[in-house]
């Protein structure tokens, strides 16, 4: 292999990835601004607090929030296994009581959330955590969502409950400390 000299320089031949000149990252426009995103989120609950004394959607929806915020993985996801269907996209659940922010509308069964892969609740994220969640949804869409139960797991007693609570979370204790522990580089 011949190595040739260029009167002492270094010559960059990514200049396109590396620039003399940092600056942000251009994105792209359908990416919401933080402090619009947190407004946005803001209005929404405030929306949703204000409505929550008249529909059954709200205290749905506020169930949601608390049960994928408060119980460990062990608990929330028993029912996952007896789900069935997936998401048609429909967008049905975005729009029940109001159309929300981040909701995009790409013509029918083309939908998507702004946020779901950044900053999306846990709510959104989990759903539908149990059958009851999403009967109190299909009240409110018809059957218009294609996802239903197949079964059900075994009924927790009081002492089993509390055992799996423990133990998920130790789980996410366990799992924090990891990823504490890579993030830190030790």
């Amino acid at each position: 292999m011949t190595q040739e000299k260029q009167s002492g320089r270094v010559l960059h031949v990514f200049t396109n990835i590396i620039s003399e000149n940092p600056r942000e990252s251009d994105l792209p426009p359908e990416v919401p601004s933080r402090r619009w995103m947190y407004w946005q989120m803001t209005t929404t609950v405030i929306r949703k607090l204000a409505r929550a004394p008249f529909s059954l959607h709200s205290w749905a929806a506020l169930r949601r929030h608390i049960l994928s915020n408060v119980l460990p993985d062990n608990l929330l996801y028993r029912y996952k296994a007896y789900q069935q269907g997936e998401c048609n996209r429909c967008g049905l659940c975005c729009k029940i009581q109001f159309q929300c922010p981040f909701f995009v509308d790409e013509g029918p069964y083309n939908t998507h959330c702004a946020i779901y892969t950044t900053h999306a609740p846990n709510a959104c994220l989990k759903f539908p955590v149990d059958p009851t969640d999403l009967k109190l949804l299909q009240r409110e869409v018809g059957n218009a969502c294609t996802f239903y139960y197949d079964g059900a797991p075994q009924k927790l007693s009081v002492f089993e409950f509390t055992r799996l609570y423990t133990e998920g979370v130790r789980q996410q204790l366990a799992k924090r400390k990891l990823k504490e522990a890579a993030e830190s580089g030790d």
